[in-house]
C-alpha cells in the first residue's frame, strides 16, 4: 500500500523545574492511505502528544520536537514554516481532539466554529460556507442542522458535540484524520453510533484516520493496523488480527487479558501488577520490566529495540532476542 505519513524517530520532550519529560522517545510509525492505524496504550504513554507532535501543536515552552522526521506526502512537516503548516492543519490533516465538551469554544455557536475553517481553508464565500457547513452537519447525521448550526455547544448533548467535532474535521475532506480518544465519556450506543459514521466517512472519503485510544473493544472494531506505545516507546506492531492472535510482548497481552470476555468466567479481572513508571524515574532498561512476569536479568539493564519477528508484527522485547540498546 502506499504511505500517506511516516514518523521516523520522533523525539519529543518537555522541560520542566523537575527534569526532562520524554514524552515520545524515539517513535517510528507509518500510516498508509486508506488505512485506520490505531495507537493503543495507557494514559500518559505519549500517544496524543504523538499525534501533537504532527500537526506542530507542541507549547514551546515547556515543549519541543528535538528529533526526527514525519513526513507526509513527500514532505517533512517539521522542516515547513508555520504558514505552511497552518494551510495543512485543519485542511489536510485533521484532528478530532479529545473531550468534546471542553475541545469547542462555549461563546461562539456551532455554525461560527465550522464556517471559519471552510473560509479558511476553501477560500468560500459566507453563503457557501454556512451552506457547506449544514451539509456537512446532516452528513455526521445531525437532525435538524439548518437549526443546529445556529446552536452553542452547551445546547447540545455530548454525543451530539462529538458529532460537531467530527463534522469539523471532515468539513475539508482531509486525507488523514487524527481521532483523539473520539468515544471517551460517551454512553455505549452513542459510542456504536461515533464509531459506525467514523467506518462510513472513511468508505466514502477514502481518508486514512490514526486511532488513539486505550479500548481494545474500539481498536478490535476499527483497526487495520496496530502501535502499542508504552512510556514513550512503541513496544508492539502489527496488523489488527495477528496482533489480537498472537500478542508477543508481555505488555500488549496484559492488555488483551484485562479486557472483559463474556465467555470466560473469572472471578476477578486480571489487571497488569504496579503502575506506569514515573517520567522523571524511568528505569534503565525496559521501561516495563518493573512490571513484567517474564523479566529476566537483561531487561533491566538493556532497552531492547523493535525487531520484527514475523511479516509486518514487530515487537521490542528480550524474549525474541536481537541487539539492545545499552
Amino acid at each position: 500500500m502506499e504511505k500517506l505519513l511516516e514518523i521516523k524517530n520522533l523525539k519529543t520532550y518537555f522541560y520542566t523545574d523537575e527534569g526532562i519529560v520524554k514524552a515520545v522517545d524515539d517513535v517510528s510509525l507509518k500510516i498508509n492511505k486508506g488505512e485506520t492505524m490505531c495507537i493503543v496504550g495507557e494514559s500518559g504513554c505519549g500517544k496524543s502528544i504523538t499525534a501533537m507532535s504532527i500537526l506542530r501543536l507542541i507549547p514551546n515552552p515547556p515543549g519541543r520536537i528535538e528529533g526526527g522526521e514525519i513526513v507526509f506526502e513527500g514532505r517533512d512537516l517539521l522542516k515547513l514554516s508555520e504558514e505552511e503548516v497552518r494551510s495543512i492543519r485543519g485542511n489536510e490533516i485533521s484532528m478530532i481532539f479529545q473531550e468534546p465538551m471542553t475541545s469547542l469554544n462555549p461563546v461562539f455557536t456551532i455554525g461560527n466554529q465550522i464556517i471559519e475553517a471552510i473560509m479558511l481553508h476553501q477560500n468560500l464565500s459566507k453563503k457557501a460556507a454556512v451552506e457547506k457547513a449544514v451539509e456537512v452537519l446532516k452528513l455526521v447525521g445531525i437532525p435538524r442542522a439548518d437549526e443546529i448550526i445556529n446552536a452553542y455547544p452547551h445546547e447540545l448533548s455530548g454525543g451530539m458535540r462529538q458529532r460537531v467535532m467530527i463534522a469539523m474535521a471532515m468539513v475539508c475532506n482531509p486525507k488523514l484524520l487524527i481521532a483523539d480518544e473520539p468515544t471517551t465519556a460517551l454512553d455505549v450506543t452513542i459510542q456504536a453510533q461515533i464509531l459506525d459514521l467514523m467506518r462510513k466517512l472513511k468508505e466514502d472519503t477514502k481518508t486514512s484516520i490514526m486511532l488513539i485510544t486505550h479500548d481494545l473493544g474500539v481498536v478490535a472494531e476499527m483497526a487495520d493496523y496496530i502501535s502499542v506505545m508504552y512510556s514513550g516507546k512503541i513496544v508492539e506492531e502489527a496488523k489488527v488480527l495477528e496482533l489480537f492472535k498472537n500478542p508477543l510482548h508481555p505488555y500488549t497481552s496484559g492488555l488483551l487479558a484485562s479486557k472483559p470476555q463474556i465467555h470466560i468466567d473469572k472471578e476477578k479481572l486480571y489487571a497488569i501488577p504496579g503502575q506506569v513508571p514515573s517520567s522523571f524515574d524511568l528505569p534503565k532498561g525496559c521501561y516495563f520490566y518493573p512490571r513484567c512476569e517474564r523479566a529476566m536479568d537483561i531487561c533491566e539493564q538493556c532497552a531492547p529495540k523493535l525487531k520484527q519477528i514475523h511479516d509486518g508484527h514487530y515487537v521490542a522485547c528480550h524474549l525474541y532476542g536481537g541487539e539492545e540498546n545499552e
